[in-house]
């Protein structure tokens, strides 16, 4: 509901066990390729209960694709078969940042597609100018009235090698979904190395697709004219995972996480480790122990992977305002990402912006106010700082939270937080 908030009592320290679940940024990809299936069904499993999957779900279904999603076994399957869009409506494409892989998935079924630019968090400028590029340069003709991109393939594709002007996860797997299906082949270079796009790559090779070299900055496509169902789990969310972790490092206590892959979060478990956390591997996940008031790093920089990730800098920023010592965290990758920071200093906390750089300086506690979240992860730092003040904190503007995590209020609760949902 619009009212609804968060109420959180904090300075408890966290105990206990959290399975993380599976990768949104993985997960919405891969239902999106399912469009591109022309025989059989798709189940992508480990498939988080997500307002955005609602929405992916919502936007095949209106492409004519007939589909359902099991809640408990976290799986949707999806046949589009019968598949007859080519329209995805503005209202639709406004609620989300990965809407816009319909636009190479359609294409790729349809031969043309009508989209409008996409939405979701509002973190500073996030042109698809590198998407449009190379969609031109592999043969789409793409033409613009009133905010729609009308795009289509007058003749065929054009399989030939393009350089993204910076490694964009979006615009890699948006070339990857519509090339998969061509005459020839496509070289990607300076090719995002995500994780998220070796899943793609490995679902889409399920599906009968020939392309290698996804995680590295090179992706060769080898077309194949059609696709048939396929079966596929998708990885663990790492940035879920690294916000229990931040959780943890800035309360204190031990947590185990269980479905996690550590090489995904090498970087950050090094921040970590550097805060004061103890990390060692278990069977299927890590357990974190902290046992002292977190340390200050003297930077952090968000970078492409494997990089430390921009999605992980707010949750990370809300450890560091109870550190010891000043952390200063460079932005690099968007222009607007530090929303969260005027909100945690309701709570007390030391943070001063300039530009795209963040100066925290650590103070020995926070204070519980109202705040608000303004995008998906800057919700999880407003969350992770309630946790850390004395006090009740109120965090309203959950419907951002709910975008990327299947249920924060919970999983923090297991751990032993004093976390609610006022409805």
């Amino acid at each position: 509901m619009a009212d609804s908030y968060i109420s959180v009592n904090g300075k408890r320290k966290l105990y206990g066990t959290v399975s993380v679940q599976g990768a949104k940024n993985s997960a919405l990809p891969c239902l999106t390729a399912c469009l591109m299936c022309d025989k059989g069904s798709c189940c992508i499993r480990g498939c988080p209960h997500l307002s955005d999957v609602e929405n992916t779900i919502e936007i095949l279904e209106r492409l004519g694709c007939r589909c359902s999603f099991d809640e408990s076994g976290h799986s949707a399957m999806v046949c589009a078969e019968n598949a007859f869009g080519c329209e995805v409506e503005p209202e639709m494409m406004n609620k989300m940042r990965s809407s816009v892989l319909f636009m190479g998935a359609i294409l790729s079924r349809m031969g043309e597609a009508s989209v409008s630019y996409p939405g979701g968090c509002e973190l500073g400028a996030r042109p698809i100018d590198i998407h449009l590029g190379a969609f031109r340069k592999l043969g789409v003709k793409i033409a613009e009235d009133g905010g729609i991109l009308h795009c289509s393939i007058p003749s065929e594709l054009r399989p030939c090698s393009v350089s993204l002007l910076c490694p964009s996860v979006g615009a890699t797997e948006n070339i990857m979904l519509l090339m998969a299906k061509s005459n020839g082949e496509t070289v990607i270079r300076n090719a995002a190395r995500e994780p998220e796009i070796v899943d793609l790559q490995n679902l889409l090779n399920a599906m009968g697709a020939k392309i290698k070299g996804a995680g590295s900055d090179i992706i060769v496509i080898e077309g194949v004219s059609s696709l048939r169902g396929a079966e596929f789990c998708v990885m663990p969310d790492r940035i879920a995972a690294l916000t229990y972790m931040a959780g943890a490092a800035a309360c204190g206590g031990e947590i185990e996480l269980k479905n996690i892959n550590m090489e995904h979060i090498a970087i950050c478990s090094a921040v970590l480790r550097d805060m004061g956390a103890v990390i060692r591997r278990c069977e299927g996940g890590a357990v974190l122990t902290m046992k002292q008031r977190p340390k200050a790093v003297k930077t952090i920089k968000t970078l492409c992977y494997p990089g430390f990730p921009t999605d992980a800098q707010p949750v990370f920023m809300s450890a560091m305002t109870v550190a010891d010592g000043t952390t200063v965290f460079i932005e690099s990758i968007f222009d607007n990402r530090f929303r969260h920071a005027a909100e945690l200093n309701k709570l007390g906390a030391d943070i001063d912006v300039n530009m795209c750089q963040a100066t925290v300086r650590g103070r020995e506690y926070l204070s519980g106010a109202d705040i608000r979240a303004y995008d998906l992860r800057g919700g999880a730092a407003m969350v992770i700082g309630g946790l850390i003040a004395e006090g009740t904190t109120r965090i309203r503007g959950i419907s951002h939270i709910e975008r990327g995590y299947e249920d924060i209020v919970r999983d923090f609760g297991d751990l032993g937080g004093d976390i609610r949902i006022i409805i």
